[in-house]
């Protein structure tokens, strides 16, 4: 999945990130739940283990790598064990979080792509963080949208990732403590890897003359699709209700049946 994030066209990685990513979901709840439900009570603990294992594993390589996809690509999978353990905990707030943190994650991580595979790379010709700095200076719009974008994949309030995630780690929380501190560590270490990223492109020092003549700020097209995908994120992450009322029934039927 990683090399398939890495080394995909823009368009291949915006549809693992957002569609994908999300059949997992879709097949725990379709066909583990429904039909395997005393295996998925009794296999809880194994399967938080390999999430917080893949959490920590996911974003230690995050904050090695230096290319900003597969930065992208190694953020997406720690934000997804994330979701897949708050969807294991049994409880309502678990799973509507995990569902809730899948959606934003299709926002954000899309969003991202395009900021780097469709922007960055589209005007530079690499994707490598050390090749940036001091974007905000020549690209003061992109850099506001990658801006929020980034706050969002931090998981800050005010963002549906925050929403997503803060409630699939009260559900795992209430199912294993010591579990719930540990996958915890995912808010600091997103946060670390995802300052550094923009930091290090926005600013970073001055631009260098390549810059000031090669790289132009983002044009309608851009500008509406990062736009739009920025305008969800907060909107639904100042108020979430639309979701989680839309889940709550389904939820709670799924969870009283097995």
């Amino acid at each position: 999945m990683l090399k398939a994030h890495v080394e995909s066209p823009l368009s291949g990685s915006i549809i693992l990130a957002a569609i994908v990513l999300k059949l997992s979901l879709y097949g725990i709840f379709r066909l583990i739940l429904p039909l395997l439900p005393k295996a998925s009570l009794d296999y809880t603990y194994i399967i938080y283990l390999i999430g917080v294992i893949t959490i920590i594993y996911a974003s230690l390589s995050t904050l090695r790598t230096i290319d900003i996809k597969e930065l992208i690509a190694y953020s997406s999978v720690s934000h997804a064990a994330v979701y897949l353990i708050g969807v294991f905990s049994n409880t309502i707030q678990g799973i509507e979080g995990g569902i809730a943190l899948g959606l934003a994650h299709g926002f954000v991580s899309s969003g991202l792509f395009i900021c780097a595979g469709g922007v960055l790379y589209d005007r530079s010709g690499t994707r490598l963080i050390t090749y940036y700095r001091g974007i905000a200076q020549v690209m003061p719009l992109f850099s506001i949208l990658f801006f929020i974008l980034s706050l969002g994949n931090c998981g800050v309030p005010l963002t549906l990732n925050f929403v997503g995630e803060f409630m699939s780690l009260y559900g795992v929380f209430e199912k294993m403590p010591l579990l719930g501190i540990v996958a915890s560590s995912s808010i600091v270490f997103s946060a670390a890897y995802t300052i550094f990223l923009f930091n290090r492109v926005a600013f970073g020092g001055s631009f260098s003359k390549y810059f000031e003549a090669n790289i132009v700020d983002i044009n309608k097209r851009e500008f509406y699709m990062l736009f739009t995908l920025v305008l969800f994120t907060v909107i639904l992450g100042i108020y979430p209700a639309p979701v989680l009322d839309g889940l709550h029934y389904s939820v709670s039927s799924l969870i009283y049946m097995s």
